[in-house]
């Protein structure tokens, strides 16, 4: 991979990460650990809550970025989770996203094409244009006549959006 898409997939991954799992999930991620580690130890050697750990991994687990095994501690009787993060599957995991990211888009595109909508002047509602009849055309909450929303604008914008998220598909 070049210099410039390796940035721009870890860029990506980093987003990913941060949206899904948020600050801590990043840090964890960003990390690099190889092999297993506990939810504890990172947790005394990050000075970072526990339960905000977990938080994180399991967020990372839920999309494929980490996988654990569960093993009673001889000592305790407990429970311990031996967690490993799978770098070796973020490009993997990051083209998923994005696949599902660019499907929802897509159905976005069909709803907003295949329906007429009418909107409030002061935002309150946005409605079919049959909801819109039903109303006789006015807010149901303000009372305001409802207008027609073009909504042509917002489909370029979501058709980028799509071109974009294909762009780096092909570039993964």
């Amino acid at each position: 991979m070049k210099a410039e898409t390796t940035t721009g997939v870890e860029e990506l991954l980093n987003e990913l990460v941060g949206r899904v799992a948020g600050e801590v999930g990043l840090i964890l991620f960003s990390l690099g650990i190889e092999g297993e580690f506990t939810d504890d130890q990172l947790s005394l050697e990050l000075g970072i809550e526990i339960n905000e750990i977990r938080k994180a991994l399991f967020a990372l687990y839920e999309i494929g970025l980490a996988e654990y095994i569960r093993r009673r501690d001889d000592e305790t009787g407990w429970m311990e989770y031996y967690w490993r993060i799978n770098y070796d599957k973020a490009v993997e995991v990051l083209k998923r996203e994005l696949e599902k990211t660019a499907k929802k888009l897509r159905e976005k595109i069909e709803a907003e094409t295949s329906t007429i909508y009418y909107i409030c002047p002061n935002m309150c509602v946005k409605v079919s244009y049959n909801d819109a009849m039903e109303l006789n055309f006015t807010c149901p909450r303000c009372g305001a006549m409802l207008d027609y929303l073009d909504c042509s604008k917002a489909v370029e914008k979501i058709e980028e959006e799509v071109r974009k998220i294909e762009e780096i598909l092909k570039s993964l």
